[in-house]
C-alpha cells in the first residue's frame, strides 16, 4: 500500500498547498512509485532505492533543479509516512539535494581527473585497481554509469580500440576507448581472474568482491571515496566524468557531431551545452592569465 490518496489529502488539508504544488508533489511521487514497480513495498524502501531513482534521473539528463524538486516532494511523502507511523525510519532523511544554482554542467579539470585515478598507488588492492580502471573507462569513453555497469568483457575490442555499450532504451552504440583505459582494463583483468577464483563466473567487466555485477550505487560510492582521497571537494558523480569527457573534447577542437555520437545524444541541442562550457572555460582562462585583466 502506498497511501497515495492519504498523502494527497495531507497536502490539501494539513499542508494547505496550492493545487499546482499538490499536482507537482503527486506527479513526482507517482514517478518514483512507477520506478520502484510492484516488487518493493513502501515499508521496505531503503536509501539505496532512492539513490537508484536519483541516478536514473541524472541519466535522463534531467536538470539539478528538477531533481532537487523531486527530492523535496519525496521528503514530504516520507515525513508524512513517518508521522502516521507507517514506517519506522525515514530512508530519505540524509539524501542530499543537488546544487542547481549553476546552469552549466559541473566538470573536472584534467589534473583533477588524474588525481582521481592516481589517488591510490601504494599497496593497491584488487578493488583499488578496479576502481582506477572504472574512472579511466568513464572518462575515456564518456559513458553513463548504467552503460558502464552493463559492459561485458566481450564488448571490448582491444585491437581496434572500441567498446560496445547499450544506452537509453537498450540502444547500441560503439565508442572509441583510449590506450590508457585499455591498459587499465588489461591490468584489472589479471586481478579480476584471481578475484573470481572459487566464485560464480561472470562475463560482466566490473564485479564486486562476491563476483556479482557492480551496481550503479556502488560506482557512485567509489567516486565519492576517491574524490575524498584525492582532496577534491566539489560534488562528483559518474556523470561529472561524462561532462568532463565532453567538455575536454570540445575545448580541444572536437567536432560537436562526433561528440554527440560518442555520448549517444539523440538531439544535438543536448550536446551544445558543452560548447557553452568550453566558451566559459576559455573566458575564465583569458581573464586569469591576460596581463591587462588583473
Amino acid at each position: 500500500m502506498d497511501y497515495f490518496d492519504d498523502f494527497q489529502l495531507y497536502l490539501s488539508y494539513e499542508k494547505k498547498l496550492a493545487k499546482n504544488s499538490i499536482a507537482a508533489y503527486l506527479s513526482d511521487l507517482q514517478e518514483f512509485l512507477s520506478f520502484l514497480g510492484e516488487s518493493v513495498f513502501i515499508e521496505k524502501i531503503k536509501k539505496e532505492h532512492l539513490l537508484e531513482f536519483v541516478i536514473s534521473l541524472h541519466e535522463k539528463e534531467i536538470s539539478n533543479r528538477s531533481v532537487a524538486r523531486k527530492i523535496t516532494s519525496l521528503k514530504a511523502y516520507f515525513y508524512f509516512l513517518l508521522k502516521l507511523e507507517k514506517i519506522e525510519e525515514n530512508p530519505i532523511e540524509l539524501l542530499e539535494s543537488p546544487q542547481y544554482l549553476k546552469k552549466l554542467p559541473n566538470y573536472l579539470s584534467i589534473e583533477e581527473v588524474e588525481a582521481l585515478i592516481t589517488a591510490v598507488r601504494e599497496n593497491e588492492t584488487i578493488s583499488d585497481i578496479r576502481d582506477s580502471c572504472i574512472i579511466e573507462t568513464l572518462y575515456s569513453c564518456g559513458l553513463r554509469v548504467s552503460e558502464l555497469c552493463g559492459v561485458r568483457i566481450g564488448d571490448i575490442a582491444f585491437e581496434s580500440g572500441i567498446i560496445r555499450v547499450f544506452g537509453k532504451g537498450s540502444k547500441e552504440r560503439v565508442v572509441p576507448i583510449g590506450h590508457r583505459a585499455l591498459a587499465a582494463i588489461k591490468k584489472y583483468l589479471v586481478y579480476r581472474k584471481e578475484q573470481l577464483a572459487r566464485k560464480i563466473n561472470s562475463d560482466f567487466l566490473f564485479i564486486s568482491r562476491l563476483g556479482k555485477p557492480l551496481s550503479r550505487v556502488s560506482v557512485w560510492s567509489i567516486l565519492k571515496k576517491r574524490a575524498a582521497l584525492a582532496g577534491i571537494e566539489k560534488e562528483i558523480t559518474p556523470h561529472t566524468l561524462r561532462h568532463s569527457f565532453a567538455t575536454h573534447l570540445i575545448t580541444n577542437g572536437a567536432d560537436i557531431r562526433a561528440v554527440q555520437e560518442m555520448l549517444g545524444h539523440s538531439d544535438i541541442s543536448t550536446t551544445q551545452i558543452y560548447t557553452h562550457v568550453s566558451t566559459q572555460l576559455l573566458k575564465d582562462t583569458h581573464h586569469k592569465h591576460h596581463p591587462l585583466e588583473e
